[in-house]
């Protein structure tokens, strides 16, 4: 059995590993010898108990040293605690305070080389949406396919035939059934089982989308053709004798894997910019009625209290229309908001539990907000009763004369 024996505390020494005796602490090779050597001096008249009782003496005395000093810089510590720590073979009393060095901060360095990062992406982006935008300025559909080729390999260098053997995406090599392929965005070589296709929409959505974008960030610096070419092979304008006898792809794009995954981040990205959450957009159709709201009623109520009055400055049927108009937009404000209360509660997962209170505030607002003007607007006279108001004001009017008169 593998033991380990640590010297006397008074006699401290390096740390002794294997197969050791725990008589003469000789080291023994095997299992074997080891209970052979013991058995052969066990006979001999040693105190064994004597010595592993002084051991345990030693080991008691440290520890009750220990725990004094533990004692005396942390008054009334539990020796539990004490030896929690020291069981675990850590003993936090015995570090030493140790200064801070010197610090730098990492953040330059990260913005550096987050930069460069972002720099090399845009400038790839560009290139690819350039060259997308020199392949879709014409019409494919009706130009022969000769010319076709002839403006794709103007765009972009392609790379020789004879530097590529092995498709660099799947491995498989080149022949007569499994022919070369050039991607139109990057000039690289790729097999039919790898080469992807854009279509002319998604094309014209990639550089109608990113003509103004993507010029603020563009680089002068950079080579237009140092985004791939090494990747494939080297760039050679030999055309490839195979490819005029691809099948025709007019209305789409060639390309590699690479040039597409960018071209769907990218797209990604015009996603996700143009994108408006269900939320924003009824808030905002929302707001709209609210405003209307604020615009409307105060002049229907300006007209009611006018009519109510028997005064003719306005017509009870135009104010009438009014009225409604306003009720149709309470009505609207009260189903978005239930529409945005509800919004998302049959999904999983569910929303966030802060867009949850933010919904159920919206609601609560939007409840306000017709109880307040809805109480306010003034019921309008009915045609007969405006006819006898305008009848009483009259009279009214005629009395206030004559009491001027006199």
């Amino acid at each position: 059995m593998a033991t380990s024996y640590t010297p006397p505390f008074d006699d401290p020494g390096e740390v002794r590993e294997g197969f050791l005796c725990p008589l003469c602490l000789k080291d023994l090779h095997s299992f074997q010898q080891l209970q052979s050597h013991y058995e052969e001096h066990s006979s001999e008249d040693i105190d064994v108990k004597g010595q592993l009782k002084n051991l345990v003496q030693k080991a008691k005395k440290a520890k009750n040293k220990l725990l004094r000093r533990d004692d005396d810089r942390n008054d009334g510590g539990s020796q539990e605690r004490y030896e929690g720590y020291s069981y675990s073979g850590m003993d936090p009393y015995m570090w030493e305070f140790e200064e801070l060095g010197a610090k730098r901060s990492h953040l330059s360095d990260f913005k550096k080389h987050r930069a460069a990062r972002i720099d090399h992406y845009v400038v790839e982006v560009n290139k690819l949406i350039i060259r997308l935008e020199k392949l879709t300025s014409f019409d494919r559909t009706i130009t022969d396919s000769a010319k076709i080729r002839a403006i794709e390999k103007s765009v972009v260098p392609w790379v020789n035939d004879q530097d590529v053997p092995f498709c660099p995406d799947c491995g498989n090599k080149f022949s007569i059934r499994n022919r070369r392929h050039h991607c139109r965005l990057c000039g690289s070589i790729m097999c039919k089982k790898c080469m992807e296709l854009v279509s002319l929409p998604f094309a014209r959505k990639l550089t109608t989308a990113s003509k103004e974008v993507l010029a603020s960030h563009a680089s002068p610096s950079c080579s237009p053709n140092s985004i791939q070419g090494s990747r494939r092979g080297s760039i050679s304008s030999i055309s490839s004798v195979s490819s005029v006898l691809d099948e025709k792809d007019d209305d789409r794009i060639r390309c590699c894997r690479h040039c597409k995954d960018t071209l769907l981040k990218r797209e990604q990205q015009i996603d996700e910019k143009e994108y408006i959450p269900d939320i924003v957009k009824l808030y905002e159709k929302l707001r709209f009625y609210m405003e209307k709201v604020d615009q409307k009623a105060p002049e229907y109520i300006k007209m009611a209290e006018s009519l109510n009055a028997g005064e003719t400055t306005y017509n009870l049927e135009r104010a009438s229309n009014l009225r409604i108009e306003v009720q149709r937009m309470y009505e609207l404000i009260d189903a978005l908001s239930k529409k945005i209360l509800t919004l998302g509660l049959n999904e999983d997962p569910q929303p966030h539990p802060r867009t949850l209170q933010l919904q159920r505030m919206i609601r609560y607002s939007a409840t306000l907000f017709v109880q307040e003007k809805l109480l306010g607007l003034m019921s309008l006279p009915t045609k007969v009763q405006y006819e006898e108001l305008k009848e009483k004001k009259k009279q009214e009017l005629e009395r206030k004369l004559q009491m001027e008169r006199l």
